[in-house]
């Protein structure tokens, strides 16, 4: 007797798969609903020494403190707060290059203040990032709950064959002969493990090497009955 029983390692796989879609949707729902709301209410704390010291990026990040602090450290750290990457990264963005005609630097320089302004007086996060959040925690959630729909079906499924025909719920309920056999297509077996058994009436089985452990035992075991199939 010959048995295909759902494969462990697609199923750990499949899983593991699932499980970390869902932390990336709790994760995200986190972000948006928790962590960059409480990041926009600390900035909104040291928003005024921001908008009342008029330098340019490449001071704001500099470091110059003897602990190898920038001046946005220590404002935030005046706060008892970390500076947010978010932050330093949308300053470095406007940050020139020291190699510039001083006429340029002139000109840059004012630019650069007018962003930083806007940069100081905008939400470090903003409605759309916080909305993006929940889109993303959506995405993963569905594609959590779709892995486990495609999974969780095959799991009871078994294929059994035998001497005396085709059996197990991977069959149906009803056990198969091999004389209602009608045809095998093998076109998927030898790149993916995979053949596809149609019976009387036109009924289609699909015999998955990868879904399923023992599908090549339960094929041969059907070729060994019905050799005019291989």
């Amino acid at each position: 007797m010959a048995e295909a029983k759902i494969n462990k390692e697609y199923l750990l796989r499949m899983c593991g798969v699932s499980a970390f879609m869902v932390a990336i949707c709790i994760w995200s729902l986190y972000d948006g609903f928790v962590a960059w709301p409480n990041k926009n209410s600390e900035f909104e704390r040291v928003r005024p020494a921001l908008q009342e010291t008029n330098l340019v990026a490449r001071a704001w990040i500099a470091k110059t403190g003897e602990n190898g602090e920038t001046p946005l450290g220590l404002v935030f750290a005046k706060e008892g707060m970390k500076t947010p990457s978010k932050l330093v990264r949308k300053i470095d963005e406007y940050k020139m290059a020291d190699n510039l005609p001083q006429e340029l630097i002139k000109q840059g320089r004012e630019r650069e203040r007018d962003a930083l302004k806007h940069i100081f007086s905008e939400p470090l996060y903003s409605p759309g990032d916080l909305q993006g959040q929940v889109v993303m925690a959506v995405i993963a959630a569905l594609a959590a709950g779709w892995i486990l729909l495609s999974v969780l079906p095959r799991i009871p499924k078994v294929f059994v064959a035998d001497e005396e025909g085709l059996h197990g719920s991977g069959f149906g309920e009803i056990p198969l002969e091999y004389a209602d056999i009608e045809s095998m297509d093998w076109k998927l077996w030898d790149k993916k493990g995979i053949v596809k058994v149609t019976v009387k009436g036109g009924v289609l089985y699909v015999l998955d090497g990868w879904h399923f452990n023992g599908v090549k035992e339960v094929v041969e075991t059907i070729v060994e009955q019905r050799p005019d199939l291989k």
